[in-house]
Formats: C-alpha cells, structure tokens, sequence
C-alpha cells in the first residue's frame, strides 16, 4: 500500500521506500551542490597574456584614431525626421567628397555637415551651403574626422 506524505498544506502519495529513498537522494545532492566551493588557480601568464594585449590595443587605436580638433556645419535642426533625410541626401549628392551626419537627440534631428580642420575652410564651405540652403547656417567647434594624408604635423 502507498504511503501518503505530507508537504505543508498539501499531500502526496509515495509508493514504499524507494520513493522516500529518491526524495532523501535529491535533497542531499541539491542541498551539497548549493554549497559547493570551486578552486580556480589562474596561471600568472594570463595576466602577462592581458597585460601585453592591452598595450597592443593602445597602440593600434592610437595609430588608427584619425581625429582631431576641427570644425562643422550645422545645416538643419528640425523635429522632422523627414525633411532632415532629405537634406542629408540632398549634401551627400551635391557634396559627395564631405561626409554628412545625422544626429538625433529627442525630440530635434540636426544635420552636421563636413570636417573641417580650419574654421576659414568652414567658412568658405558656409557661403557655399547658404546658396542652397536659407536658413541659419552655424559654424560648431567639434572633434572630426581627417584622412591619413591630413594628420597634422607634430
């Protein structure tokens, strides 16, 4: 015949002992378990290996990292998504030789235009666009981007 056992407010059949025998087996092996320790000894070449990777890295994005201090254009400032992807394609297909950003910080989209590294190189650029575009143009101080052949002198 079954046993019934009870569990707080409820009760549950078990059949003789080898039921009991698989609770008892199951507590014993979670309650271990949730109170093992595990020993991790670390070779201390890991820490040569992390060390020797980080100057790497360093290196490379200072070899790579091409900015600088420079200027932009702020061409459009709107709430419009629309009209400000029209103005960006509109530079990038008149102007395909400047890179064009569009930033978006809620609820305003604004169009950055160029990377210029000398503001009177903005301000020529800045009576170009004022040609097309007739709104406010504004000429920002910013980090940006320069080719290689740009890098300046140190």
């Amino acid at each position: 015949m079954g046993q019934i056992v009870s569990l707080g407010n409820s009760t549950i059949p078990f059949s003789e002992s080898f039921n009991m025998k698989l609770l008892s087996i199951f507590f014993t092996f979670c309650f271990s378990t949730a109170f093992a320790q595990v020993e991790v000894e670390k070779d201390l070449r890991v820490d040569l290996l992390f060390k020797n990777q980080e100057e790497l890295n360093k290196k490379a994005w200072l070899e790579n990292n091409r900015s600088g201090p420079g200027f932009r254009i702020v061409v459009i400032n709107t709430n419009d998504r629309q009209v400000a992807l029209d103005v960006k394609s509109r530079l990038m297909r008149d102007f395909p030789d400047h890179k064009t950003y569009l930033l978006y910080q809620a609820p305003n989209f604004r169009i950055q235009f160029g990377n210029f590294r000398i503001r009177k190189e903005a301000d020529a650029m800045k009576i170009q666009l004022a040609k097309i575009f007739t709104n406010n143009l504004i000429i920002i101080p910013t980090t940006v981007e320069y080719k290689p052949e740009e890098e300046p002198v140190q």
